[in-house]
C-alpha cells in the first residue's frame, strides 16, 4: 500500500467505529409527547406558493434568455454593417491611405435607428466631406434600417516638408 493511501484508509476504518455509538443512542428516541396533525389547507397553500415562486422564476429566467440572445443577434448586425462601412470606405482610392474607423451601435429593439460613428485624422475638409458621403451612400444603398451618422473625423493638416537638417561631418 502506497504511504499516501494510508490516512484514507484508517479514515474509513475509524470514522464508523466512532459513529456507531452515536447512532445506536438516535435509534433510541421516541417523541416525547404526542404529534400535532398537519391541517391540510396550510400544506396546499405552501405548495401553491412554491410553485407560484418557481412559475416566476422560470418565466424570468426566459425573458431573460430571450434578451441575451436578442443581443447577440444585434451585436451580429453590428458586426455586419461594421464590415460594410469599413468596406465603403477601403474601395474609395482618396481615402485608402487613411486610418478611419467606423463603429456601429446597433440598439436593443427595432424602433431606434442604427448608430454610425466614424472616427480618425484626415489632412483635408474636403476629404472629411467625401467619407463621410462615402458612408451616407453605402448606408442608404445597402440597409434597410433608419441610419444616424456621427462624425468624429478631425482635420489635421500634414505638416509643411522641412528642409532636411545638415550634420556636421568630420574631415
Amino acid at each position: 500500500m502506497k504511504p499516501s493511501c494510508a490516512p484514507r484508509v484508517g479514515l474509513r476504518i475509524t470514522l464508523p467505529i466512532l459513529l456507531i455509538p452515536l447512532a445506536e443512542r438516535g435509534w433510541a428516541q421516541v417523541p416525547a409527547g404526542p404529534t400535532r396533525p398537519v391541517d391540510p389547507a396550510r400544506a396546499e397553500g405552501a405548495v401553491t406558493l412554491v410553485l407560484i415562486v418557481a412559475a416566476g422564476l422560470l418565466l424570468i429566467l426566459g425573458i431573460v434568455g430571450k434578451m441575451l440572445d436578442l443581443r447577440l443577434r444585434r451585436d451580429g448586425e453590428g458586426v455586419a454593417v461594421k464590415g460594410l462601412i469599413a468596406e465603403a470606405l477601403r474601395r474609395d482610392p482618396a481615402l485608402l491611405g487613411l486610418a478611419l474607423t467606423p463603429t456601429v451601435r446597433v440598439p436593443l429593439f427595432r424602433g431606434s435607428p442604427v448608430t454610425i460613428r466614424v472616427a480618425g485624422q484626415v489632412p483635408s475638409d474636403q476629404l472629411r466631406r467625401a467619407a463621410l458621403r462615402r458612408v451616407k451612400r453605402a448606408a442608404a444603398t445597402d440597409l434597410l434600417v433608419a441610419v444616424r451618422i456621427k462624425s468624429r473625423i478631425g482635420v489635421v493638416p500634414i505638416a509643411s516638408s522641412s528642409p532636411p537638417l545638415r550634420t556636421a561631418r568630420l574631415a
